[in-house]
């Protein structure tokens, strides 16, 4: 599978070059729908999804699985009537132009370096967790490994541009898949069939999917997880610009449509696969917990554990399940060193340094600035191996920015009265207050101040001989509900559920951006094409649009409405 990715990065660097700007980040706008759908789900899968949701559903049940369905028709919604229509009408090249069109040149600087910055300590998450799979199962030293498949990823991303980028992914994609769906398998027929998994995890009460107490203290509850994860994927699809970039990628907004619709569809189903991971490895375990029974160390080692218990008998299948855990890997660290490189030589070599070159020097620097992107989260992947819990530390980490980044575009996209001092004010609370937030929750579940209650977990069916670990020890805390405890010491707002993060982000965001904007209004003129379509038709209803489809261009003939300052800018 390495080698296969390498291939195709040779070839699309070396045989059909990418030597312009346009080629190496929007593939010369001939992809199709099928690769650019395959590769934003498999950029959206990575370790932190294939060992990461198994090891959620396992310990605190199936609640987390509702947004798989729930979410699917507001995320889709919002996005194609919302958010693409603007970034597609606009044909950017990176989507933080429109911030520099919409408000002004700082608000697109600043928005630029939040998302770099998330992306770089981002990126060494999602390769650390399946080289700790690849250790588990190998033996190879984690480190050694981490490097090697960084290096293979930077090479062909670097010299392959979009192209290998999507293609590697949708490869990969099919590695992961298989591998998914032969652990499935395999674990069913080892418990007994689907249904036996059903009536274990039942017994066990880990099914529970309408848990409706709208209390957005608890951890994981039918609201917390429907609406928080709505926002989360909103701001990795509307805004996110790897994705707006691979829309763009696609010859008509017709087909970027489509291509989000079955994105959405894709990721639904991948998360009731691993899902059912999750449920199968509790009908396996439960009598014997491997946490308990000091099997493995850490909730991160589950799946691993898991693959090599139900699947070393039969030769070749833990390499296929690795191969599988380092593809997802690989197509995200991709996508993003890809993305990353393309917004900060478009934000800040071109915009920010006013630096004008030849598409070759350009693609030349944004090859340069992917490796260095690359090598740095090598690095930081020392510092991710000293933290816990996978999935509530990734959306953790990401919702810091994501809730800021989602309020401003939504401030430009909905707001005409939104200005740049609103829009910034409410990009720097947003980003104070989840800063506050959660680094306040981290430190207090480090200090063992916060702790969160699992489901029960049984030690009846170890061997006699099994040394356990000691039972979380709550003392010295108080049960503040059903799901939480914490020491006197930790403030309220610190135990709110971390599904909420994203949400409270992007309100905080949008509520001071709207204060601030009306208190200290300007007179900044408004280009109707950075509104979305149903806002501009709504306050410019007198506005020419004019459309081109299949290469025929229509005007709806109705008066013009005149913003010289943005027409200027477009």
């Amino acid at each position: 599978m390495l080698g296969l990715s390498v291939v195709i990065g040779l070839y699309y660097g070396c045989v059909s070059k990418q030597n312009t700007v346009a080629d190496y980040l929007l593939g010369g706008k001939h992809m199709s729908v099928f690769p650019i759908t395959m590769s934003l789900v498999a950029s959206h899968i990575s370790g932190i999804t294939l060992l990461g949701v198994p090891s959620e559903i396992y310990s605190n049940g199936t609640q987390y699985l509702i947004v798989g369905v729930v979410n699917n028709i507001v995320v889709i919604f919002t996005v194609i009537y919302i958010y693409l229509p603007v970034f597609y009408d606009l044909q950017l090249t990176s989507v933080y132009e429109y911030l520099g069109l919409r408000f002004d040149s700082n608000i697109r600087g600043l928005s630029s370096l939040i998302f770099a910055v998330n992306l770089l300590l981002y990126i060494p998450v999602v390769i650390y967790i399946p080289a700790l799979a690849f250790n588990q199962v190998t033996g190879l030293d984690v480190h050694l490994i981490t490097v090697i498949i960084c290096v293979i990823c930077i090479f062909y991303t670097t010299i392959g541009g979009l192209k290998a980028v999507v293609w590697t992914d949708a490869i990969q994609s099919i590695f992961t898949a298989v591998s998914i769906m032969i652990v499935i398998i395999l674990g069913a027929i080892q418990v007994g069939g689907f249904g036996s998994m059903i009536r274990a995890n039942q017994e066990g009460g880990r099914i529970e999917f309408f848990k409706m107490d709208p209390n957005p203290f608890l951890r994981n509850t039918f609201w917390t997880v429907s609406i928080g994860t709505t926002f989360q994927w909103l701001a990795s699809l509307g805004i996110h610009p790897g994705a707006v970039q691979r829309f763009v990628a696609l010859p008509t907004y017709a087909k970027a449509r489509k291509a989000a619709i079955f994105f959405v569809l894709g990721m639904a189903v991948v998360k009731l696969l691993t899902g059912a991971i999750g449920m199968l490895i509790y009908a396996k375990y439960k009598d014997c917990d491997p946490l308990m029974a000091n099997y493995i160390d850490n909730d991160r080692k589950l799946v691993p554990y898991y693959v090599m218990d139900v699947a070393s008998k039969f030769p070749g299948l833990t390499g296929l399940f690795v191969s599988g855990i380092v593809s997802a890997a690989l197509s995200t660290m991709s996508a993003q060193i890809n993305t990353v490189s393309g917004t900060i030589y478009e934000d800040f070599i071109v915009k920010m340094m006013g630096i004008t070159v030849t598409d070759l020097t350009a693609s030349v620097i944004m090859k340069c600035i992917a490796v260095i992107s690359g090598f740095i989260c090598v690095i930081l992947v020392f510092v991710v191996e000293k933290m816990n819990g996978i999935l509530q530390m990734s959306i953790s980490l990401g919702s810091v920015t994501s809730g800021a980044l989602l309020s401003v575009f939504t401030l430009g996209v909905c707001f005409p009265w939104a200005n740049s001092r609103g829009a910034m004010c409410g990009m720097l609370t947003s980003l104070a207050v989840m800063a506050w937030i959660v680094a306040g929750a981290q430190f207090a579940i480090y200090d063992k101040e916060l702790m969160f209650v699992e489901k029960d977990v049984s030690i009846s069916g170890c061997p006699a001989n099994t040394t356990f670990r000691n039972h979380t020890d709550f003392s010295g805390l108080s049960r503040l509900n059903e799901d939480v405890y914490a020491s006197p010491n930790v403030w309220k707002i610190y135990t709110v559920s971390y599904m909420h993060y994203s949400t409270i982000g992007t309100l905080v965001g949008i509520a001071v951006g709207l204060a601030v904007s009306l208190m200290f209004p300007t007179d900044e003129n408004v280009d109707p094409r950075l509104l979305t379509p149903c806002i501009r038709n709504f306050v410019y209803p007198k506005y020419m649009t004019e459309t081109v489809l299949n290469g025929k261009t229509t005007h709806n003939k109705t008066d013009t409405y005149e913003a010289v300052s943005q027409e200027t800018k477009l």
